[in-house]
């Protein structure tokens, strides 16, 4: 039996290191030129390259070379590059350091690709233009580039993505404070098209996210380029409440044009990518002209859809294709016809099953897919669940009943407006903020930033207008009075007076 050397196994790895091969002398070609393979007592052609000590490999090619080259093969060819290196002097340099400066100082990418194409757009780069390698060992020379080694490499990136333009939109939204004296917050939705990157409705609006606004948005753009197949959004309230068991009214909306609603894994946003990808893109350029109004906002952003879809060669698009131009390639699939209702009901039907399911750990019955289940029906699953000792709990419906205008967070009381008495809410956590959310309309009511920063009052519970940065959709003319009144506050008071 063999016994491993242990030893040479755990010996360090040699370095090796390639030497190109030394030519073959003339003497020796001519050699392998007058060989005759059929003459009487001659050696056979491996024993011939044995003597030799060349390969059949190269035997075969100095014979093949002497065909057509006569004895031109008596001397190895010429290890010159076919094209020789261009150099490149300070002045490129320089040029490229400038488009690289006035790229990042108006809010766009400024990497290689977006160096090169703009140079060359506007004239700045000429013949010989340089390569985008090439650009970028010049930038590294001059200590331009950032590093980052911690980006995730594309090669590891698993891409997908529909062949057609309207096969499907992506829309997100996300919170921009402008720059004006009260950092007031605006959101934005992004809608963009998930073949071609085209933007088909980016816009903003004064409100936090809701599904009012998002409808308005997705309107807007319908009306100029159609419906699509589906919409891929995340599991908000304001875009989709099919997990949530129910078809809230952009659902219902989007069947009637023949479009189907669908979402991303729970807390998987890797699957809205592009559209999380690009919130970097248009924040950077906003940041870069700091809008201190609504109306100054939408007309950057306005001004940013006609640079992104027009101008700006997108990396993910093949040959660096404008979001234009590859919608204009890959064509456009025909609008289909309206969605049935009971297909949605369905669905979210399947999710409240789902749902039931794994808040109880007792399997139900499961109904046909073909067949909607009634309310009748989720009632006699529920009492089946009760009968085995355990009540469903839904966490995210949050009911304020009676006199009860508080809610208990991390600890803290907070006091609510009357306002939301007898009404439910859908109440969401993030990592930045508490939100509460009508389950009828899907509209967010009250939103407070985490982690609550309020004026300490010394009492049981704090009111909801002393929160730093609370927000409201419909609040009353006392609760925004004392609201305002707290902001200023905030500006003057002692650091040990709030409460975090």
């Amino acid at each position: 039996m063999h016994t491993p050397d242990l030893h040479h196994r755990h010996s360090p790895r040699l370095l090796t290191i390639d030497i190109m091969p030394k030519p073959l002398p003339p003497e020796t070609r001519r050699k392998i030129i007058d060989f005759d393979p059929f003459a009487p007592n001659s050696p056979s052609i491996e024993e011939f390259c044995s003597r030799l000590k060349i390969s059949r490999r190269s035997f075969y090619n100095i014979r093949n070379r002497y065909q057509q080259d006569a004895n031109a093969a008596l001397h190895p060819h010429s290890s010159a590059p076919i094209t020789a290196r261009r150099t490149y002097d300070e002045s490129i340099t320089s040029t490229l350091l400038s488009i690289r400066a006035r790229l990042k100082a108006q809010g766009w990418e400024y990497g290689p690709i977006s160096i090169r194409f703009e140079g060359i757009s506007t004239g700045e780069l000429t013949a010989p233009i340089p390569s985008v390698s090439t650009i970028a060992r010049l930038l590294r020379a001059a200590g331009a580039v950032e590093s980052n080694p911690k980006k995730r490499p594309k090669s590891s990136v698993v891409r997908f993505q529909r062949g057609q333009a309207m096969e499907m939109w992506q829309i997100d939204g996300f919170i921009y404070t402008l720059h004006d004296t009260d950092l007031t917050r605006v959101t934005i939705y992004q809608i963009l098209d998930d073949a071609t990157r085209f933007d088909v409705g980016t816009c903003v609006f004064p409100a936090n996210e809701n599904s009012v606004d998002a409808r308005t948005a997705l309107e807007q753009a319908i009306a100029h380029f159609g419906a699509p197949h589906e919409l891929l959004s995340d599991n908000g309230s304001a875009f989709n409440r099919m997990r949530q068991g129910y078809v809230g009214s952009l659902e219902s909306y989007l069947a009637t044009v023949g479009c189907l609603s669908i979402t991303g894994k729970p807390g998987h946003p890797q699957t809205q990518g592009k559209n999380e990808r690009s919130h970097r893109t248009l924040f950077r350029f906003l940041q870069a002209h700091q809008p201190h109004t609504l109306e100054e906002c939408a007309h950057y952003i306005e001004q940013f859809r006609d640079h992104y879809n027009n101008r700006r060669p997108h990396q993910g698009l093949p040959n660096n294709l404008t979001p234009a131009a590859a919608w204009e390639i890959v064509g456009c699939v025909e609008q289909q016809p309206p969605i049935d209702p009971v297909v949605l009901q369905q669905q979210a039907d399947h999710y409240a099953r789902r749902r039931i399911e794994k808040q109880s750990d007792v399997p139900l019955v499961r109904q046909e897919e073909s067949v909607p289940v009634s309310k009748m029906q989720q009632t006699e699953q529920r009492r089946r669940v009760r009968r085995f000792g355990k009540k469903p709990v839904d966490p995210d419906v949050f009911t304020f009943a009676g006199n009860n205008q508080k809610v208990v967070f991390q600890g803290m009381r907070i006091s609510v407006p009357r306002t939301m008495r007898d009404r439910e809410f859908y109440r969401t956590v993030t990592a930045t903020e508490l939100g509460f959310w009508d389950a009828i309309t899907g509209e967010l009511e009250l939103s407070i930033p985490l982690p609550v920063v309020a004026i300490a009052r010394g009492k049981s519970y704090i009111n909801s207008y002393n929160i730093r940065g609370v927000w409201m959709q419909h609040p009353t003319p006392l609760w925004q009075r004392k609201r305002d009144e707290a902001e200023k506050r905030f500006k003057s008071i002692d650091p040990g007076d709030l409460l975090r």
